[in-house]
C-alpha cells in the first residue's frame, strides 16, 4: 500500500469514527423540549483552553506609537512583561509563585542587566505604563520605600482578565494618576470606576470623557 492509499484508508476511518460519533440534533431538540417542560435546561458544555492569556490593548498602544510616545525599547520592554503579568490582578509576579517581583527578579527572570531595568521600569512608571504601590508611612519615616514595592501594569495598556471587572484599587491608582490625560494622549479606551463599583471597567473614550464631567473623583 503506497503513502496515498494509506492517507485515503485512514481519512475513510477518520469519517466513519465521526459518523459513529455525531449528535442526532433532531432527537436533542426532542429530549430538550421534554426537559424544558419538567423545568430543566439542556446545556452544551464549552471546552475550556487553559492557555496564558494577556491582552494588548491594540488601539491604546496604537495611539501610543503614533504619538512616539514610547521608545522602540520600551515599548519591547512592555511585550516582555506579559508572561509576568498575573491574571486579574495585573500585578507583575512570578509565574510559578504568584509572589510579587523585586526589579532584580524581574531583570533575572528576563535575562537583563539589574542597572538598565531599573532605569527602563522607572522611565515606565512616569509614563503611566507601570504603577507600583508603595507604603506611604514608609516615604514618611525614612524618604523613600524599605518594604516590598508591588508592580502593576496599567489596565489600559496591558490586561490579564476581563476588562469589565479590573481590580478597584488599581482603578483609582490608575485615575488618581493618569499621566495619559495630563500628557494630551487620548487614548481610545479608557478606566473607569463608579462609587461604590468593585469593579472598574474599559470603556469607549466618549462614554468615559461624560462620565468624568459627571461625576467626582472616584
Amino acid at each position: 500500500m503506497d503513502l496515498k492509499q494509506a492517507l485515503n484508508q485512514a481519512e475513510l476511518k477518520a469519517r466513519q469514527r465521526d459518523s459513529n460519533l455525531a449528535v442526532n440534533l433532531e432527537q436533542v431538540a426532542a429530549e430538550e423540549k421534554k426537559a424544558n417542560e419538567q423545568g430543566f435546561t439542556i446545556v452544551k458544555r464549552r471546552n475550556t483552553n487553559k492557555a496564558g492569556f494577556v491582552q494588548s490593548i491594540k488601539e491604546n498602544i496604537g495611539m501610543l506609537v503614533r504619538n512616539k510616545y514610547l521608545t522602540n525599547a520600551e515599548l519591547a520592554f512592555v511585550y516582555s512583561l506579559h508572561e509576568l503579568v498575573e491574571l486579574h490582578s495585573n500585578a507583575i509576579v512570578d509565574p510559578e509563585t504568584g509572589q510579587f517581583l523585586t526589579v532584580s527578579e524581574i531583570a533575572r527572570t528576563l535575562k537583563r542587566n539589574v542597572k538598565k531595568t531599573s532605569t527602563m521600569i522607572n522611565d515606565l512608571i512616569d509614563k503611566g505604563i507601570i504603577y507600583e504601590f508603595v507604603n506611604v508611612h514608609e516615604l514618611k519615616e525614612f524618604g523613600r520605600a524599605v518594604s516590598e514595592r508591588p508592580f502593576f501594569m496599567n489596565p489600559e495598556i496591558v490586561l490579564c482578565g476581563d476588562r469589565n471587572r479590573i481590580n478597584a484599587t488599581l482603578s483609582r491608582l490608575v485615575l488618581m494618576n493618569d499621566q495619559f490625560e495630563k500628557k494630551k494622549i487620548p487614548l481610545a479606551w479608557k478606566l473607569w470606576l463608579h462609587p461604590n463599583d468593585e469593579y472598574g471597567k474599559l470603556y469607549r473614550r466618549k462614554t468615559y470623557l461624560k462620565y468624568k464631567k459627571g461625576a467626582k473623583r472616584p
